[in-house]
């Protein structure tokens, strides 16, 4: 499972980026935050998006990890396994 969050000022490149990771099947689980499963080539695409949406000054990364319930606040075991999209 993968991870991908962002801080991107631009409202139309943030817009974009959401609307990109949401249809490679990722998980809104914050504001700017996405889970889920990825493959290697969907690696790939958030990487070539993160290089054309990003400004100078914004932020945003990808890391693989698995959230532990154990260590979460406000989430439970269906947040993390349906799949719904907040505009944002």
């Amino acid at each position: 499972m993968y991870i991908v969050s962002y801080d991107i000022e631009d409202n139309k490149s943030r817009i974009k980026l959401f609307e990109e990771l949401k249809d490679l099947g990722l998980l809104n689980i914050q504001k700017s935050v996405f889970y889920g499963e990825l493959s290697k080539s969907e690696i790939k695409v958030v990487k070539e998006l993160f290089k054309k949406l990003c400004g100078d000054g914004d932020k945003a990364f990808l890391c693989r990890c698995e959230i532990d319930l154990d260590y979460t606040h406000g989430y439970k075991k269906a947040d993390l396994e349906q799949l719904s999209f907040d505009s944002i």
